[in-house]
């Protein structure tokens, strides 16, 4: 499935949202999510993904070949982030393995997701 956004503009996008000047905002916009809600849904509502319909992100999420616990480390990230209005910073780079990295202090989360290009 093509997707209508780019990696670095995904990435750029998500640092602008969950920035120190606009993580209140970015929480704001999200509060309203089920508590079962993922990163991407988060990205989403966003609406970082520029996906037409929700059907589309559910398939983007099943067809995305990221490992379930990643996705689950993913989803408590970005709910802490809004949840705790604690700004998030995040990339994806490449790597030889899958992997995700976060470091969180009480003023920033960092989150490295490494993908298998």
């Amino acid at each position: 499935m093509g997707t209508p956004f780019t990696r670095p503009q995904l990435v750029r996008d998500i640092n602008r949202a969950f920035h120190p000047d606009s993580i209140g905002e970015t929480a704001d916009k999200v509060a309203h999510l089920a508590a079962e809600a993922d990163a991407f849904d988060i990205v989403h509502t966003l609406g970082l993904f520029n996906l037409p319909s929700d059907e589309e992100l559910v398939q983007y999420r099943e067809d995305l070949q990221v490992p379930a616990l990643h996705k689950a480390v993913l989803a408590l990230a970005f709910k802490t982030s809004v949840e705790s209005r604690i700004p998030l910073h995040f990339a994806i780079v490449s790597g030889h393995a899958e992997m995700v990295q976060v470091s969180t202090s009480d003023s920033l989360i960092t989150v490295v997701l490494t993908r298998i290009d």
